[in-house]
């Protein structure tokens, strides 16, 4: 895991609050051919082992043998949490599953409501306040619950005005649709940036507005996705 980032610090088994069935990534050797997939967590004993599900890839058991180190990494109560372990033994009787080092080492980060995150995604975007939509693609730099940076080739409009975002949020590997309004709270001009034309681009800070439950959960799950599997990430 390497050295602790800015806010990370160190937690005890228990503060995870792991229970019956939640959901952990577990990060395996460069042996195996999946990087990283999900496990269920199916029990503990205390200090002894954590047990959970054989971890598959497209339908097939990955070959993790006793003694290779995994990072499992899980997010609980608004915090995210990353630990070493080495498999103990793989069972495979009555059903298949891993027997895994109790965690000593628990590193992990408070995540905050308004934890933004870097992130590459296309968009479609239209200012809402120049009335016929005029759609364009542009890439959101990163983003938080609460808005994003959006960064174009082109000045999206002025402080205050409204924007209609359209882009797909990768969750659990499933591509979830949004459509949301944001107010532009900030827009920084191509020439402030520093960089040459044709590379020139614009820099524009939003505030997401009228948000549905769905989408806000849909939001905050991409945020701790992406927290939880690239720590260095969250900004």
């Amino acid at each position: 895991m390497g050295q602790a980032a800015p806010g990370r610090r160190s937690f005890t088994f228990r503060d995870m609050c792991l229970e019956i069935g939640d959901r952990l990534q577990i990060e395996c050797p460069a042996s195996v051919a999946a990087d990283r997939v999900f496990v269920r967590v199916i029990g503990y004993v205390e200090p002894l082992s954590l047990l959970v599900t054989a971890p598959m890839h497209r339908g097939k058991r990955l070959n993790l043998v006793e003694h290779d180190t995994v990072v499992i990494r899980a997010f609980s109560r608004q915090s995210a949490f990353a630990f070493r372990a080495s498999v103990l033994r793989v069972c495979k009787l009555p059903f298949e599953y891993l027997h895994l080092s109790f965690p000593q080492a628990v590193q992990g980060a408070v995540i905050r409501k308004s934890s933004r995150v870097r992130t590459q995604m296309a968009v479609d975007l239209s200012n809402i306040s120049e009335g016929e939509l005029q759609w364009h693609t542009a890439s959101i730099e990163n983003i938080s619950s609460t808005g994003a940076l959006i960064v174009s080739d082109k000045a999206l409009g002025s402080k205050g005005e409204m924007l209609r975002l359209n882009f797909q949020a990768r969750v659990h590997d499933v591509d979830m649709p949004l459509e949301l309004e944001s107010e532009i709270m900030s827009e920084l001009p191509q020439d402030e940036i520093g960089a040459t034309s044709p590379e020139r681009k614009y820099r524009c800070g939003v505030e997401f507005r009228n948000l549905r439950p769905s989408d806000l959960m849909v939001i905050k799950g991409l945020v701790y996705q992406q927290i939880i599997e690239n720590p260095h990430s969250a900004i």
